[in-house]
């Protein structure tokens, strides 16, 4: 069982890090995801009908997109400027 734990926490270490260093796209996009996730289970309890989800798909899609764009920024800008390659 430790082992398994152990496994499993490498594991999320490996999704919310990039290159060994913790990724602060990955964990808004976590977040984002886990958000979404409670909203849709709110209202499921509440009304016991499965809402549209168009809009939360959006809110993921978009939420996801802007963290990472900002996240790679400076490697954007700078393969513009051409002082590093991409």
């Amino acid at each position: 069982m430790i082992t398994f734990i152990s496994q499993f926490f490498g594991f999320l270490r490996s999704v919310f890090s990039e290159q060994g260093q913790g990724s602060y796209s990955r964990c808004a996009a976590g977040a984002i995801v886990l958000a979404t996730l409670g909203w849709v289970t709110h209202v499921v309890w509440r009304t016991h009908a499965l809402p549209d989800l168009t809009g939360p798909a959006a809110f993921i899609a978009t939420g996801h997109a802007s963290t990472y764009g900002i996240n790679k920024a400076s490697d954007i800008i700078g393969a513009f400027k051409g002082n590093r390659p991409q």
